[in-house]
């Protein structure tokens, strides 16, 4: 007995030494996690004079205990009846404790009524948990409809969420057959059948509802779709209540294509679901904007700078070799983009250098990550034109580009004009532009392509400093006949432009065969900057009826 005592005594003296958390950086490291679960409570559609208990989980996933201090919970920014009957005062690790609120349904049918609630806790990092709850107040059951959308990319069961914009990123263009497929879900959130007409887009032609489907089963429209809760109050039925609108993009030309889904539902609310599409159309392809740097009259001695963006917008990497300044646009570079001054033409009064878009300068070649299709990133940089004109040099010759070579669609060389001192420069607008190319919206019968028929009018503005005479307008060499006979390319008003004075030119479309891929090149000669314009002409096929 008192030798185990001898042996006990000096390892409880030795543990009493040891520090209360042996192996934690920190006492303090044993805390509450606070959340809310959910914290937004949708009870749905709750007939007037019904009396709802809304109950949120106060959830702990800390290692130590949560605790609710006395009145330490409170309603913010009511509109209705709402009063709370529970609020849980300790939760322990793991756990999780009722907050429960009690709604009436009153005032007007059709509107919608809600609480924000705000709850303290002990968790250092979130001391106030804040949330709400909300109602739809109806006279009788009602079927109320709203569209969600998973994240484009995101796996098949990710949960859906209210649809601000369905994006389908950067897809490569072609003849309208191909592209991207996403969904739309439209959902039944009522107490009561929904019925859902048939899906439209209004916009861009290269969106289309692909079709609906209830699960994997394609249904016509009118179509039923059944409520999601069993009655008053949020208490869910556990049966199907969504229906599938598949959309897809096909571009047919490279750009932002923007468009809208539009549903009509008997839904009290949601009765017009609007779900805006975005898009953009790929390449193989850089894109530089502006396709021509206008500087204008720059004093002797006085320094201008203009940025030209470079964007990949292709779904493959794509490299620029070398950037340079090619003087006589012969193909042979007089100053690489380095910015350094070593690298100058016209006696040192032109240079440029190439920047990402943290704006760290980068070297004369660079590589282009594939389109992200979003402002910024790996896929772009940013060349800076610097132009000092000098008593010797007062202008650019109006041969002058910058040369951009590409490791892209047989090393195809891109050019960008470069324009200072007084020269003609020639833009191409219309009335309806689809991103940098001009649309021809068609009218006829979707189905029957040689019923399609549109026209636009260009508009030709000479933005440069000198008058500008216009030459040869016509396709691009190689146009297919099938596709030029489509079109009739009138004649400008006239032939010459001062400075800032416009002509237009009349095309005219009517397609004669089955083709659906209508749309050409048009080249522009005159004797301004770069010599020719291109500007591509978009057949938009006809509306669905």
């Amino acid at each position: 007995m008192n030798r185990m005592t001898r042996r006990v005594i000096p390892l409880a003296f030795a543990l009493g030494l040891l520090p209360a958390c042996q192996f934690c950086d920190q006492n303090d490291a044993f805390l509450p996690v606070a959340s809310l679960d959910p914290p937004v409570l949708d009870l749905g559609a709750v007939t007037k004079g019904t009396t709802c208990e809304a109950v949120v989980g106060v959830k702990n996933t800390g290692n130590a205990d949560l605790t609710v201090p006395a009145n330490s919970a409170r309603l913010i920014d009511v509109d209705g009846d709402f009063t709370i009957l529970r609020v849980p005062s300790l939760v322990q690790l793991g756990n999780r404790g009722d907050f429960v609120v009690s709604y009436t349904a009153a005032g007007t049918a059709g509107e919608r009524q809600s609480t924000g609630y705000e709850i303290g806790t002990n968790d250092p990092s979130n001391e106030v948990l804040r949330g709400s709850i909300t109602a739809f107040v109806a006279d009788a059951p009602v079927p109320l409809a709203r569209a969600t959308c998973a994240a484009r990319g995101a796996a098949a069961d990710a949960p859906l969420a209210p649809c601000e914009t369905l994006d389908f990123g950067a897809v490569p263009i072609g003849d309208g057959t191909a592209g991207v497929t996403l969904n739309v879900v439209i959902v039944n959130d009522g107490n009561k059948d929904l019925i859902v007409q048939e899906p439209v887009i209004n916009g861009s032609g290269d969106f289309t509802v692909l079709g609906v489907q209830r699960g994997s089963l394609v249904v016509a429209t009118p179509a039923t779709v059944p409520p999601g809760r069993s009655g008053d109050c949020g208490e869910p039925t556990g049966d199907d209540n969504t229906l599938i609108v598949s959309v897809k993009y096909a571009p047919r030309a490279i750009g932002a294509g923007v468009a809208t889904l539009i549903v009509l539902t008997d839904g009290a609310e949601g009765g017009t679901l609007e779900v805006p599409l975005s898009g953009q159309g790929s390449d193989n392809n850089l894109l530089t904007n502006p396709e021509v740097l206008i500087f204008g009259e720059v004093g002797e001695g006085d320094n201008a700078s203009k940025d030209v963006l470079v964007q990949n917008v292709g779904t493959n990497e794509a490299s620029v070799n070398e950037s340079c300044i090619d003087l006589q646009d012969d193909g042979i570079c007089d100053a690489l983009c380095t910015g350094a001054d070593v690298d100058t033409a016209l006696d040192g009064s032109l240079r440029c250098t190439v920047f990402d878009s943290a704006g760290t300068q980068v070297g004369k070649g660079f590589v282009l990550a594939a389109t992200d299709a979003a402002p910024g990133g790996a896929d772009e940089r940013t060349i800076t034109v610097d132009w000092s004109p000098t008593a010797a040099q007062p202008s650019i010759p109006p041969s002058a580009v910058l040369m951009l070579k590409s490791n892209i669609r047989n090393n195809k060389v891109f050019k960008v004009g470069l324009r200072g001192g007084t020269i003609g420069a020639l833009e191409v607008t219309s009335d309806d532009p689809c991103g940098s190319d001009q649309c021809i919206a068609t009218e006829g019968d979707l189905e029957t392509t040689t019923t399609w028929t549109g026209s636009t009018t260009l508009t030709l503005r000479n933005t440069g400093t000198a008058s500008l005479t216009l030459g040869t307008i016509a396709p691009e060499a190689g146009t297919a006949a099938t596709i030029i006979d489509d079109f009739t390319i009138g004649a400008p008003g006239t032939t010459t432009l001062a400075p800032n004075a416009t002509t237009t030119i009349e095309i005219d479309y009517a397609n004669n065969d089955a083709s659906q891929v209508d749309g050409f090149n048009l080249i522009i000669e005159h004797n301004g900057v770069l010599g020719r314009t291109l500007t591509s002409i978009v057949i938009v096929p006809p509306a669905a009826e």
